[in-house]
């Protein structure tokens, strides 16, 4: 190896510990910046004249594709969790436990037709009771329009979801182009890369999304189902479009799908993940499934307290067959239509002070119902209060459990992808000696050639 052949070996080496240098001050200065995946020079040896000199391969990101895998689907997990809790609480906060509840309500609404039995002929106790029986439709009515409110908010939600995931969706295809001509004309694009993990993270949380990289640095992102969101630099379409299904309100609920060229929609299918999974499943399935068990309640007490007021043997305080005191077709429609206390048949009589038909109702508290599969009333909705509160219990576990998942899958990420200032400034040191070392190469070459040129005069 020749003399100019050390300078230039030592040229090389201060070029290539200077680039290593410069991004290991990256790593430092990004160490709380979100999403970023620490970075690593690539050195190797170059042919230089009659030796060899060390030059820059590249710039590599410190990435697991396997881990990143893992968190994107985890965190699509969290958010679907955390989204069905915070609606099934909204849901629970419709049964309250004790007297402001459907079941207080219930309680009330008979300890008033026991007074009509100890009292039948007394306006007063005959008023209360329609007060109370007033108070108990009420009480389901609310119930039911709660119940409707949440359905419709979780509808309405899905259609913003859908807006937010298209511009994600948007913005990963632009980043895909970006990458792709950085990529092939040479550069790097690790801030790029790291850009786009972040947009995936962000679509994930809204809906379930596997990706696939191919060779030219783009990704192909796919829902859960298997529909293609993103190919290469083209994005698709969510939308969330008015269908033909009718919430509990009674307007229509969207359908969500991708959009396809023909201007269709193709479902999601099945569960599509993340907020918008949750959301669908609340809405299509929990929440129904409440009221059906709340207009259940509703019916039925409405066709035994009707078949008591309505019976032929019945008679209200004039002496005429009793009419009908509750109406409607459930929960969200129960009314009080009798208005005037005296038609409350409490009598099976024309004597004084018969309370047979007061009895018969009070009875109807403990009896039992086969439309309730053989619950009474007031258990029938203590079931039903403490389903809907298992619900919840359950929902806040598992969005626990799966924060805690989350929480572990991005530790793991983190100790492969995260800066570790420890290890960055043990790097920093090596890269500043080695730094040192070439510039004293270039010295002593610079001392041999002035050595050989005061020779030569």
């Amino acid at each position: 190896m020749g003399i100019l052949d050390v300078l230039n070996a030592g040229r090389t080496g201060l070029l290539a510990q200077q680039r290593a240098l410069a991004t290991t001050g990256n790593n430092i200065a990004n160490v709380n910046t979100p999403g970023y995946s620490r970075q690593r020079t690539i050195l190797e040896a170059v042919p230089s004249g009659g030796g060899y000199g060390v030059g820059v391969a590249g710039v590599e990101q410190i990435v697991d594709e396997f881990l990143e895998s893992r968190v994107l689907g985890q965190s699509s997990s969290a958010a679907a969790a955390t989204a069905r809790y915070e609606l099934l609480e909204a849901v629970q906060r419709l049964f309250p436990v004790g007297s402001v509840s459907v079941g207080g309500a219930l309680q009330e609404f008979f300890a008033a037709a026991n007074e009509l039995a100890t009292h039948p002929e007394d306006l007063a106790v005959r008023t209360e009771l329609l007060e109370r029986a007033r108070d108990l439709a009420g009480r389901l009515r609310d119930a039911a329009a709660g119940l409707a409110g949440i359905q419709r908010e979780a509808n309405q939600r899905l259609a913003t979801a859908t807006g937010d995931a298209n511009r994600i969706l948007q913005r990963v295809a632009a980043l895909n182009r970006t990458i792709a001509g950085a990529e092939a004309a040479g550069g790097t694009a690790s801030e790029l890369r790291d850009q786009r993990r972040q947009a995936l993270g962000e679509l994930s949380q809204l809906l379930g999304v596997r990706t696939v990289e191919k060779a030219n640095g783009m990704v192909d992102v796919f829902s859960a189902s298997g529909l293609s969101l993103v190919s290469g630099g083209d994005a698709g379409r969510l939308e969330a479009r008015l269908g033909t299904a009718a919430g509990l309100d009674g307007a229509a609920l969207h359908d969500v799908g991708v959009v396809v060229p023909d201007g269709s929609l193709i479902s999601l299918g099945g569960d599509p993940g993340g907020e918008i999974g949750a959301r669908l499943t609340v809405r299509d399935a929990d929440v129904p499934g409440v009221a059906a068990d709340l207009d259940l309640l509703a019916v039925t007490l409405r066709d035994a307290v009707n078949a008591v007021q309505t019976s032929a043997s019945g008679r209200d305080l004039d002496g005429a067959v009793g009419a009908a005191l509750f109406a409607g077709t459930g929960a969200a429609d129960l009314t009080v239509v009798l208005t005037d206390p005296r038609g409350i048949a409490a009598a099976q009589s024309l004597a004084s002070g018969d309370n047979a038909n007061a009895l018969a109702l009070v009875g109807l508290q403990s009896a039992t119902h086969p439309a309730l599969a053989g619950a009474t009333l007031g258990d029938w909705f203590g079931t039903l209060q403490a389903r809907v509160g298992t619900a919840v219990r359950g929902a806040e576990d598992t969005a626990a459990m799966e924060e805690g998942l989350l929480a572990f899958a991005s530790a793991q990420r983190d100790a492969v992808s995260g800066v570790n200032l420890e290890e960055e400034f043990t790097e920093l040191i090596r890269f500043q000696r080695g730094f040192q070392a070439a510039a004293q190469l270039i010295s002593i070459g610079d001392g041999l050639l002035e050595e050989l040129i005061g020779m030569v005069r």
